[in-house]
């Protein structure tokens, strides 16, 4: 996902790796960090689920901080490519490489010095200044006198500075935008090239150098008091004490001058701040010296160690310094820089802060609403208030000022001026409308500036000049002090009376900003995801600018981070997030990216990783009830609502629970008006009261409805139950664990409501994804009319929103409660699999582990006559096309025609072929995908997998042939297959299967929509251990390729040797067969050998491997068929073709002919065209593991280790390894039954140790010599 040269790091095995404070964390923590270190290293895009109360936050401190502590200790990169050029060449360039200076250091040293001469040129000039504080002082109170005497103050600083455009300082259009920025770029870059830093002389203190920027972990939430938990969990850790970590906040968190704070409006306060800023020494902020001295102070302690906004303040307090501005200055140095979301989604909120994500990492927590955020960040407010007022201040700063004014600001005012006009006049238009037009249009942003007559101005320039030249500092200026020195305030509309604002009234500042937000909206170059909606209401006519599309935004901030991660406890679904955020199609260009930039932005490369909670299922108790006492049905959509028996049925129902119920019972409503409506039939009906006698019952609307449920449930009343809703204060961020939650009760299904237009148009833009978006007005989609996709995340927003709710509950490991559900609609499985994982879905039965076929893993072969029907399996059993859903395939040739005539017409099928035979027209739901290949003439894709979908499992399947008729009709192979139970409404914990499975589909570059089935996917039953090779370069690069082929096998079975608490002595026997034979030699089949005993060769010299493993000790049966045995064998030729070596290979002095064994095929002659290992070690021979998949017993399908470097691999392998087989032997040669978890493996040869004679050669296939 990343160009990175350096080698990818190793990922901690252990929680100590991971630097835990507690002695035992959980499980899925450990699994969670060592997901979060591989996310971040690879520069991935993760979305981790992990319900509360399973130590989320401590998992993503000790996991990205690790992940950091190793970035930052890692090597330069020294990896050299084998392009073709002299050794000597590369050597060459790696030296000076090595031997140059690291520019970020050289940064670094010119930073330091700079600030250790500020501090002593400062230091000695606040001695002098003592020295003449008297004289200095007499001078500045005359000075003062006499400027007091003259002017109440100096109106040039409400001019706005001289501005010219880019356009115009383009001259005669000389240079390009990009050619202006390359030249920029460079002279940047020339400033520090020849400098020599070594005396006070050399350093200019007014132009302080750019302090560089270290890779560092961005962490986001949705509160302060979010990141101040974050902070105080760093704090628990060891990281604490050693990590710079900053808090970015507002100034109303982190202003430290209290005259400021206690005079001044939290509205007002960051124009007074600017203001400040920009008046003379005696008006000038105090807690902003003019010396830098004292915030070099506060930075130097904000670098030691992790500082929320309290701690900030307080330092910040004791240098008399701003912590604002002291939170921004100590970015680039922290390690940690913690920030609320609208801080870090908006590219101007960035940009102002001097906040960079290059080469860093964004963690966004609490990341369930982060499309709803993105959107409600760019999106924008404009009523008729703010128009009259703009205008009227704007005409009257152009009126005084307009002589005074340079540059092109004349020009920039007038069509400011010339847009608040045509806004002004539609609006009052809008407002004398006749009653025959809606209160509520909606309009694209086109069709809105041709209706308000504003087409012909150019708003995008209006916007830059707005941004660039901050005129809306000037204006707020002017506005206010128009207002003190004017007696006839009340004649024009005022910034803030003594009593502040009146209610008809509203602040300059808050207009200049909404007028700022909204002109922004319009003015984007690309207007197809955003409408204006315009209301006629009784406050007078709004504009709000809606953005329905969060990929631009999300996709700036991706592009431009290494690695981004969403995290939360209710992700799920998850889907619809990657859809809107990376969308195939949408108005994010991809023109202007890199290839790496395009990887990034690619929605197939979202990993989605999601644990169940940390309790056990039996303290969770959730339940759908569909009807009330007396059997009426129970669902309150929008046209139930008002139906009192229903109301009268439900509230009888939760009259009940309450009686069985102990503790606190909270109850959630969809709506307010619901709830309203419940509580008055509930209290005609006296159900209240029947309620209250066991438990009584509060409402979210009490004063102090919390301390007051809280004292009920722990008082003697011993219960209680809270009516709250979906959405409201009581739904997210409070806990309600132990006895303050033993229920949480949903009543209905809270959809949003169809009658806002800024929902409906979101619907129906997210259906049209993909193709021309209307900008039209559009009418209102009834519930039924949806498309799938607007469907789809119209339940999304639900769900999410009761996953929430739900999620109050269960908030440790010793927790437990009952969810309930008063809604029938919650049993349908549309809305059930959009549950979170650690419900077991409601009323559910149960897995249906004993309804699989094959639920433990089995062997079979191809069918050919003379194999028993037992232990073969035909590829149409193995499809079942009449239950299959869909399926992804892979192999190395695809018969499309042979293998479509086996599935059914609309079958959903995925293909990753080498090559295909042929593209069959008839199936018009195939989609092929292309796995990476960096040299494609010399990498091959091998793999052979089929994963098929059923309703309620998927069949897991390894094959050792392709899918071509052949290979199943005239020579035998093998399959593993296994059943896995599937179900939509759960997700399940990831284990080691799983994982490795989904990194291989990863690997194969398969879609996101068919990765993300897998975590519905139980895998506990997965015995089987996954080996896959990919090809070495490309994206593969930076990847620990110790992952793959051999030395993956390697780490298989020392897993299996830990297991049985066995050192396995270097004697096993090795039976290798395949259909291919390689260039082996024998330091080739030593690393082998040591990898199939578990040990890691790479960390030996060759000479160390050879006396540790000896020539004669290497006991390797290469099986291959012999030219007598394939060309007498009963099927001719067709069979023939699948034998694959060549005569040099075979007599190269090197190759060890020694090692080369028959095969005995189980059918008398016929072609085996399996690969497979059959491995048997310990005294008696009759123990070991098998493999069995596509890897030939090539260097090309395993790897070879190079001296001093990475493995090199060629192809796109997969196989399985069973582990812990047990053999029964005839002799010390022939295994005649191999045992794998109480299963016969059935192989399609014995594997016989029969060595060639001397008169046996391969068969070397013609058409490859």
């Amino acid at each position: 996902m990343v160009d990175l040269t350096e080698a990818r790091l190793a990922t901690p095995q252990t929680a100590a790796d991971f630097s835990f404070p507690i002695a035992t964390p959980y499980a899925i923590q450990v699994e969670f960090v060592q997901r979060l270190f591989e996310t971040l290293e690879r520069g991935e895009f993760g979305i981790f689920e992990s319900p509360t109360g399973t130590g989320k936050s401590l998992s993503i401190i000790c996991g990205s901080l690790t992940w950091l502590t190793h970035h930052h200790a890692r090597a330069p990169a020294t990896i050299d490519k084998d392009d073709g050029r002299p050794v000597w060449v590369r050597d060459y360039e790696r030296k000076q490489r090595e031997s140059s200076v690291n520019p970020d250091a050289v940064a670094r040293e010119k930073y330091e010095n700079w600030a250790k001469s500020v501090r002593r040129k400062e230091s000695a000039e606040q001695r002098e200044r003592k020295q003449n504080a008297r004289r200095v002082g007499a001078v500045r109170a005359k000075a003062s006198k006499r400027g007091s005497e003259q002017s109440p103050h100096n109106s040039d600083d409400e001019v706005v500075a001289e501005y010219h455009s880019s356009e115009e300082t383009k001259g005669d259009g000389e240079y390009s935008e990009s050619v202006r920025k390359l030249l920029h770029a460079r002279a940047q870059s020339r400033v520090y090239e020849d400098s020599d830093i070594d005396s006070d002389e050399d350093i200019d203190q007014n132009a302080e150098p750019e302090e560089p920027s270290i890779s560092k972990i961005f962490y986001a939430s949705r509160t302060h008091s979010q990141l101040q938990q974050f902070i105080s969990e760093i704090k628990r850790t060891k990281f604490g004490h050693a990590t710079p970590c900053v808090t970015l906040g507002s100034r109303v968190q982190l202003c430290t001058n209290d005259e400021v704070r206690t005079g001044c409006a939290s509205a007002m306060l960051n124009e007074r701040c600017l203001e400040m800023q920009q008046n003379g020494r005696s008006k000038r902020c105090g807690h902003l010296p003019v010396q830098r001295t004292p915030m070099l102070d506060l930075k130097d302690h904000m670098q030691t160690r992790a500082m929320d906004i309290e701690d900030l303040v307080v330092q910040a307090r004791k240098l008399s310094v701003c912590a604002y501005y002291g939170a921004r200055a100590s970015v680039q140095q922290a390690h940690v820089v913690a920030l609320p979301y609208n801080m870090l989604l908006s590219r101007s909120a960035r940009e102002a802060l001097g906040v960079s994500l290059k080469n860093s990492v964004v963690i966004i927590d609490e990341a369930h609403n982060l499309v709803d955020t993105i959107l409600a960040t760019h999106s924008a407010l404009l009523d008729a208030r703010c128009v009259t007022l703009l205008l009227d201040l704007v005409q009257r700063y152009f009126k005084k000022y307009w002589q005074r004014l340079r540059g092109s600001n004349v020009v920039h005012i007038r069509r400011t001026i010339a847009l608040l006009r045509a806004l002004d006049k539609y609006m009052r238009a809008v407002k004398t409308e006749d009653s025959r037009t809606p209160d509520v249009l909606v309009k694209g942003v086109n069709e809105f500036l041709h209706d308000a007559h504003a087409d012909h101005i150019n708003v995008f320039t209006i916007d830059r000049y707005l941004r660039e030249s901050k005129i809306g500092r000037k204006l707020n200026m002017f506005a206010d002090r128009q207002v003190g020195s004017n007696n006839d305030a009340e004649k024009r509309p005022r910034a803030q009376t003594a009593a502040g604002p009146q209610k008809s009234e509203i602040a300059p500042a808050t207009a200049v900003a909404a007028l700022e937000a909204f002109i922004a909206g319009i003015g984007s170059p690309d207007r197809t995801g955003a409408r204006i909606v315009v209301r006629n209401g009784a406050h007078g006519v709004e504009l709000s600018y809606v953005l329905l599309d969060p990929s631009e935004a999300f996709g700036e901030l991706r592009r431009e981070a290494r690695a981004v991660v969403l995290a939360g406890g209710t992700m799920t679904p998850a889907t619809d997030v990657v859809e809107q955020l990376l969308p195939r199609f949408g108005r994010l260009s991809r023109d202007t990216c890199s290839p790496a930039e395009l990887m990034k932005l690619d929605p197939d490369n979202a990993r989605l990783f999601s644990w169940s909670h940390v309790v056990s299922p039996s303290h969770i108790c959730s339940l759908v009830i569909e009807s009330g006492p007396t059997n009426t049905p129970l669902k309150f959509a929008f046209q139930d609502q008002q139906n009192t028996l229903r109301i009268r049925e439900c509230g009888q129902a939760l009259a009940a629970l309450c009686n069985v119920i102990p503790g606190g019972v909270v109850v959630f409503f969809p709506s307010y008006a619901l709830l309203s409506k419940m509580l008055s039939v509930w209290r005609e009906n006296r159900i209240i009261e029947r309620i209250a006698r066991r438990k009584p019952v509060v409402t979210e609307d009490a004063q102090n409805v919390l301390s007051e449920y809280v004292e009920h449930v722990r008082g003697p009343h011993k219960g209680a139950v809270l009516l709250s809703v979906v959405g409201g204060r009581l739904s997210e961020g409070i806990n309600f664990s132990d006895e303050l939650g033993r229920a949480v009760v949903m009543v209905g299904v809270p959809f949003p409501s169809l009658a806002s237009p800024e929902l409906n148009e979101r619907l129906t833009y997210y259906e049209s994804i993909g193709q021309k978006p209307t900008m039209s007005t559009v009418a209102r989609p009834a519930e039924q009319s949806m498309g799938p996709r607007a469907r789809s995340l119209y339940e999304s927003l639900c769900m999410r929103a009761v996953n929430q709710s739900i999620g109050r509950a269960i908030r440790h490991r010793g927790d437990f409660a009952a969810i309930v559900f008063l809604d029938a609609r919650y049993a349908e499985p549309r809305i059930a699999r959009k549950l979170p994982a650690w419900i077991a879905g409601p009323n559910q039965s149960g897995l249906m582990s004993d309804r699989l076929e094959f639920p433990d893993g089995v062997v079979r072969v191809t069918p050919l006559v003379g194999v028993p029907d037992s232990q073969s399996i035909s590829l149409s059993t193995l499809l079942d096309a009449q239950h299959l859903l869909s399926a992804l395939l892979t192999s190395f040739i695809i018969n499309t025609d042979w293998l479509l005539s086996h599935i059914q017409p609309h079958t959903p099928l995925t293909l990753i072929a080498n090559q295909a035979q042929s593209t069959s027209s008839l199936h018009q739901n195939i989609s092929w995908c292309k796995p990476e290949f960096v040299v494609p003439n010399m990498q091959i894709m091998h793999t052979k997998l089929m994963f098929l979908v059923y309703p309620r499992h998927v069949r897991f399947v390894v094959l050792t042939g392709n899918l071509v008729e052949e290979e199943w009709t005239v020579v035998q192979n093998s399959v593993f297959i296994q059943d896995f139970p599937l179900d939509y409404t759960r997700v399940f914990s990831a284990n080691e299967f799983s994982t490795s499975l989904a990194l291989s589909l990863h690997d194969l570059s398969v879609p996101y929509s068919v990765v993300a089935r897998l975590n519905h996917v139980d895998f506990t039953r997965a015995r089987a251990r996954i080996v896959t090779t990919v090809p070495t370069g490309g994206k593969r690069v930076h990847m620990n390729m110790e992952s793959y082929g051999m030395l993956r096998l390697a780490h298989v079975v020392d897993q299996f040797n830990t297991q049985i608490a066995e050192e396995w002595e270097p004697d096993a026997r090795l039976y290798c067969i395949g259909s291919s034979l390689g260039k082996l030699d024998t330091n080739w089949l030593r690393d082998f050998y040591m990898c199939a005993h578990g040990w890691d060769p790479q960390s030996l010299a060759l000479n160390a491997r050879a006396s540790i493993v000896p020539e004669n000790m290497i006991d390797i049966a290469v099986a291959f068929p012999t030219h007598s045995d394939v060309a007498t064998n009963v099927y001719g030729k067709p069979a023939m073709q699948y034998v694959m070596a060549k005569q040099n290979v075979y007599e190269n002095p090197k190759f060890p002919k020694s090692c080369m064994f028959r095969v005995q095929p189980r059918v008398n002659r016929t072609v085996v065209h399996v690969k497979a290992i059959v491995a048997r070690t310990g005294e008696r021979q009759n123990r070991g593991w098998v493999y069995l998949g596509s890897h030939n017993f090539t260097p090309a399908a395993w790897g070879r280790l190079q001296r001093g470097e990475s493995p090199y691999y060629n192809n796109y392998e997969m196989g399985v390894v069973l582990l812990d087989v047990k053999y029964e032997c005839r002799s010390q040669d022939c295994v005649s039954k191999i045992v794998w978890e109480n299963t016969n493996v059935v192989l399609p040869f014995s594997p016989v140790w029969v060595p060639y004679g001397r008169s046996d050669a391969p068969y070397f296939n013609p058409d490859i010599q």
